[in-house]
């Protein structure tokens, strides 16, 4: 299992030294794959942060397990990562025996999860966008990433998710976690939306005292505090957040 590709920490090419030096490699990379990290780089959400600052399903659904190289975007502290080999202090080997590469691997550790429900969350909805990638190479893969066919991909895997996936997943008593939505007040009015499209969002204008559900730019005050979440059904909900003054 090759887990420690963290960039800056040298061995970003472990995973092809070993699958070229005869080994069974299982790609359980941590900047995208360990599901003990948190889903946002928020104070609010579990996991540690010693990998990445946060693995979102997104995230995860962007990994490209047929160029390693290719994951290197950011380091630890939101870097950007132009020059790999740069990084890692010494040229990089190509992988010469692909068939070493066994597959994928979505992981989280215990240690700091308590109950049922909450490592159910961790991993769900991540662990689609492992199952996605595993078995589906995209068109978009590659060192030169077609960023606009990646966006098309997400938006029609995401859209899948919110529409059908999670219903699935709850159904059978799944307990999730449910992406934060994002808004923002401009000019008097209340801008939200979702990283799953058509998931309901919810807002609230007195401390989440009441819940509306939006579905178009809403008139508010510009000094105004608004609550946001998302809903799947009437059980499970997104946690809050606030935006506003």
């Amino acid at each position: 299992n090759t887990w420690d590709n963290i960039w800056e920490w040298g061995v970003a090419d472990r995973a092809y030294r070993l699958a070229n030096a005869g080994y069974q490699v299982v790609l359980s990379h941590g900047t995208h794959l360990y599901f003990d990290h948190p889903y946002e780089a928020s104070p609010e959400e579990r996991g540690y942060y010693w990998a990445t600052r946060y693995t979102d399903t997104k995230k995860a659904f962007n990994y490209m397990p047929d160029d390693v190289y290719a994951n290197a975007d950011y380091t630890r502290t939101r870097e950007p990562i132009v020059n790999l080999e740069a990084l890692v202090g010494r040229p990089l080997p190509k992988l010469e025996k692909p068939e070493n590469i066994l597959g994928m691997q979505g992981q989280v550790w215990s240690e700091t999860i308590r109950t049922e429900e909450q490592v159910l969350a961790m991993i769900f909805p991540r662990i689609l966008s492992v199952a996605e990638r595993a078995w589906h190479k995209a068109d978009w893969e590659g060192e030169n990433v077609d960023s606009k066919k990646q966006a098309k991909d997400w938006a029609e895997f995401s859209s899948a998710v919110g529409l059908k996936e999670l219903k699935k997943l709850a159904k059978d008593g799944i307990n999730l976690h449910l992406p934060v939505p994002g808004g923002v007040i401009e000019d008097g009015k209340l801008y939200a939306n979702s990283a799953f499209a058509y998931l309901s969002i919810e807002y609230s204008l007195d401390n989440g005292q009441s819940w509306q559900t939006y579905a178009e730019p809403v008139k508010v005050d510009n000094n105004a505090k608004v609550a946001l979440r998302t809903r799947l059904n009437a059980k499970q909900t997104s946690r809050v957040t606030v935006v506003g003054e």
